[in-house]
């Protein structure tokens, strides 16, 4: 199960780091991004050894490889599409 998330953490990294380049170009880099986000939250409620939403989201971020300024990036543009 260790090795599985390993995997997929770096997919995920290596995903979003790619997808975010492009995200300022192509709306359907966009929706990846959003989607890859909304992975990366269902991961952090899954994080045990905190209680608080915060340090669950930060510890699915760095166990993801994710910076949090891209990932804020990714949630405030998505919300200000939505409004």
């Amino acid at each position: 199960m260790w090795n599985k998330w390993i995997i997929w953490t770096a997919k995920i990294s290596a995903l979003f780091r790619r997808v975010i380049i492009l995200n300022a170009e192509h709306a359907s880099s966009m929706s990846l991004c959003v989607t890859l986000a909304m992975i990366v939250k269902q991961r952090g409620k899954s994080v045990d050894q905190y209680s608080d939403w915060p340090a669950k989201l930060e510890h699915a971020l760095a166990t993801a490889n994710i910076p949090k300024e891209q990932f804020e990036t990714v949630e405030n543009e998505s919300a200000a599409q939505l409004t």
